[in-house]
């Protein structure tokens, strides 16, 4: 058990430098991930109860950040952290400090971990159009939008579409104190335009990819279920 809280203390409404600056951590484990990210952040707040990360993933925060800047992910069995703004250095002093989790009687041994280049968002426009992948599904519809979404068009289901995910990245860039100088712009290219409805919630998700002109990091979640690892993207080659 640590002593006390490590990096990353401070006002919480205040950002760490560097404003939208990003990074994800991988951590190879044995055997592989096969519980859901709520079970790890429970093991990860009963093992480091004083560490920094802590109060960003048990709710502590959530008055003063409302997107996540510590976010718990399961990527193809994968134990994944990312941390943005003022999640960052907690993320990376974590990423130090983890061995092990115990989740009921099963232990995940940390073997190794990887930290792919950190990324940031940005609030000057990328150099060219950069594509991003969905490598979870994106929930861009509640069950009130998904309501009005089943009455419109094809044409008009992808500006809505458009719109949604325009919304999404500038709620973050807001979020982070960042004021774009330019126009955010986006394209959808998704595998279908009638969404997979997620039962218990009535909301609905979409698989493919978009084209923006935003600088956005890698394993960033975008519309809702991002605390389940939902809406996560990376980078495409152009």
């Amino acid at each position: 058990m640590l002593a006390g809280p490590q990096s990353g203390n401070g006002d919480p409404a205040v950002e760490a430098a560097g404003l939208g600056q990003a990074v994800c951590v991988r951590f190879i484990t044995d055997p592989p991930v096969n519980v859901t990210p709520y079970l790890l952040k429970g093991a990860m707040i009963r093992k480091f109860p004083n560490h920094a990360i802590i109060p960003f993933i048990d709710g502590h925060y959530r008055d003063q950040f409302r997107y996540p800047r510590v976010q718990v992910k399961v990527l193809r069995n994968q134990l994944c952290i990312f941390g943005l703004g003022r999640g960052y250095e907690p993320v990376k002093s974590f990423q130090e400090q983890l061995d092990s989790l115990t989740v009921d009687d099963q232990i995940f041994k940390v073997m190794g971990s990887e930290t792919p280049q950190d990324g940031a968002i940005d609030d000057q426009p990328a150099d060219h159009y950069r594509r991003y992948k969905f490598i979870t599904p994106w929930v861009a519809l509640n069950r009130r939008s998904l309501t009005h979404y089943k009455l419109l068009l094809p044409l008009e289901r992808v500006n809505y579409l458009n719109r949604v995910l325009v919304q999404n990245l500038l709620f973050i860039a807001r979020e982070l104190g960042l004021t774009p100088d330019f126009t955010v712009s986006v394209r959808v290219k998704l595998q279908s335009l009638s969404p997979r409805v997620v039962e218990d919630q009535g909301s609905g998700s979409f698989k493919g990819y978009f084209t923006s002109n935003m600088q956005l990091p890698d394993y960033l979640g975008l519309g809702n279920g991002i605390t389940k690892g939902l809406g996560t993207i990376v980078g495409m080659l152009s």
